[in-house]
Parts: structure tokens; sequence; C-alpha cells
């Protein structure tokens, strides 16, 4: 028995118009970066310790997964969820909108899966933000933690006020100052219905997370590190602080692509006070690679786990 052939309509043919845009755009900027880099990539004179390499490559693989999952958690939580396995796929092909200037790219690829289910662009948007705020406070505190191990004396006498700002910190994730900053944008595009319907627990629970899951990528980036360059234990929060540090930086600096550039000189900047220079420039360039390759695999990944998923709940019969 054949299956029934049904024509494209005009919004699925945009749509898929806008999908091929998009994967031009994601791929001109990748190639863009790398043609830039060309020279100090060919210079690249290094003898990873491997088996460490693949240990910050597993974490990487976890982080971003684990992160597709606090995605799906935060719109549950919203009253905004769809299927677990939707959800994760929505997630990881958002990830390609990182490479294209603004951030309005990752969010667009995951609203059709949620339109599809009912649920409307602006509650994804809202938890978009939401997991935009949860990814820069669980970075910045683990930037804050990371200033206790400071390598050296500049911050000696600095530790209560760091500690004051550790406070500061949680006092500020209360939904209540959460909401205040969601109303005054929600008044700025004149839109109602912005306000997060979260208890303090829930945003406690869901920052700790985010917290868990920054110290997975910055264990990542130490270890990456040290497959280059040697380092001792107790630098691990420091290195994962200047990774939280440089995400920070990236996200704000919203018209570059994935904070290219920007990430890597604030890396360079921080590992430089650890290592010679030259590494640390080195350790910025494989750094790019390093997620790059981890997040085009689990695209992919993602990709062909929805056909496989899509044929087996639509096979298709030949006769």
């Amino acid at each position: 028995m054949k299956s029934e052939i049904t024509t494209p309509t005009k919004k699925q043919k945009i749509l898929k118009a806008v999908k091929a845009a998009f994967l031009v755009l994601v791929f001109f900027f990748l190639v863009k970066y790398f043609v830039d880099n060309r020279d100090t990539i060919k210079q690249l004179d290094i003898k990873p310790a491997w088996g460490v390499f693949a240990g910050s490559m597993l974490l990487y693989f976890a982080y971003k997964l684990t992160l597709a999952s606090l995605w799906h958690y935060i719109t549950k939580t919203a009253g905004a969820g769809i299927g677990y396995a939707d959800a994760v796929t929505a997630y990881l092909y958002s990830i390609l909108g990182k490479y294209i200037p603004g951030k309005v790219f990752m969010l667009a690829a995951r609203i059709p899966a949620y339109e599809r289910n009912g649920v409307s662009a602006r509650k994804v948007a809202v938890c978009f933000l939401l997991e935009n705020v949860c990814t820069l406070l669980g970075a910045g505190f683990l930037f804050l933690i990371s200033l206790l191990f400071f390598p050296n004396e500049l911050l000696s006498d600095y530790g209560p006020a760091v500690i004051l700002l550790i406070i500061l910190f949680f006092i500020c994730i209360h939904p209540k100052i959460i909401n205040f900053f969601l109303k005054l944008i929600g008044k700025l595009i004149k839109k109602q219905d912005m306000e997060l319907p979260f208890k303090y627990t829930d945003m406690l629970k869901i920052v700790t997370l985010f917290i868990g899951n920054w110290l997975i990528v910055g264990t990542g980036f130490y270890l990456l590190v040290s497959s280059i360059y040697p380092l001792a234990f107790n630098q691990l929060l420091y290195v994962g602080g200047v990774y939280g540090l440089s995400a920070i930086i990236g996200i704000i600096s919203i018209f570059a692509p994935s904070g290219i550039g920007v990430r890597e000189g604030v890396m360079i900047l921080g590992l430089g006070l650890i290592m010679p220079n030259e590494y640390a420039v080195i350790i910025g360039v494989v750094s790019r690679l390093w997620a790059t390759v981890a997040e085009l695999i689990l695209v992919l990944g993602g990709f062909t786990a929805e056909k496989i998923r899509k044929r087996k709940i639509h096979p298709v019969d030949h006769d």
C-alpha cells in the first residue's frame, strides 16, 4: 500500500526556504571564522594528551544535553512543555542559531515545534529569556566562586566582598525581582503575559541546576586546557570561572555570532595569568574548535534521531 502524497502548503514552502537560508547563514559565519583564523590554526604546534582531551569532549556533550533537559524543565514548569524528545530536538536545532549575529535565530528555531503542540510563541520567548538569564546567573556564580581562587594577591583582601556578592546573587533571583524587569520589557514591546509563574523555590532549583551544569562544562574546559598545558588541580575553579566569564561576555555581545572573538579574548586574558600568552592564544582557538565540533555532532545526532523517530511513527509502505 502506497502512502498518501500531500502537496506542501505555502506556509510549509516558506518555512522550508527559511530553514535553507538559516543553514546557509550558519555555514557562512562558521567558514568566515575559520578563514579569519586560518593562520593561527596552521601554526598550532601542540601535542595534546588525547585521553584528557576526550574526557573534556565528553563533558561538553554532557553539558549541552543537560542544557537541553533544563530547557525542557523550564518550559514544563512554566506550563509550556511539549514531549521530551521534541523539546530536546528543538533545542539542538537552535544551537545553530548561535553562529548568526543576534540571539533571535536561536529562539526562532525552537518556536515551530511548540506551535505545532499548541504553545504560543510568546510563552516560548519568555522561557527562552529565562533560560538565558539562568545561563548568565549560573556562569556568574561560577565566576564569583572562582574569584576566591584568583592566582595572585590582587583579590586577597576582597574575599568578604565576594561572599556578599554571592548572597546578593541569591536575593536577585527572586521571581518578584525577575518579574519586575519582565513587566518593564513587556511594556516596552507592548506585550502582556510576560511574567513567570514561578515560586522562589522553583527559581532556586532551576538556578542551582544551571550552576551544576556550569561546573560540568567548567571541569570540561579545565580538562581541555590541561590536555595542552598541564595545570594543578587547585586551578580547576579558576579556569572554570574564566570560561564562565567568557561565556557571559559572549552572550552579552549579541552582534558577535556565538561570541566569536570576544570569548576568546576574555579567555586569553584570564588564562594569561597562569600560563605563557602563546599557550593562552592556542587554547582560545582550540576551545572554539572544541565547542563547535561537539555542537555540530549533537545537531547532526538530533537530526538523525528525529528522522528515525518520524519513520517509526509514520512508516512509508512500498508496493
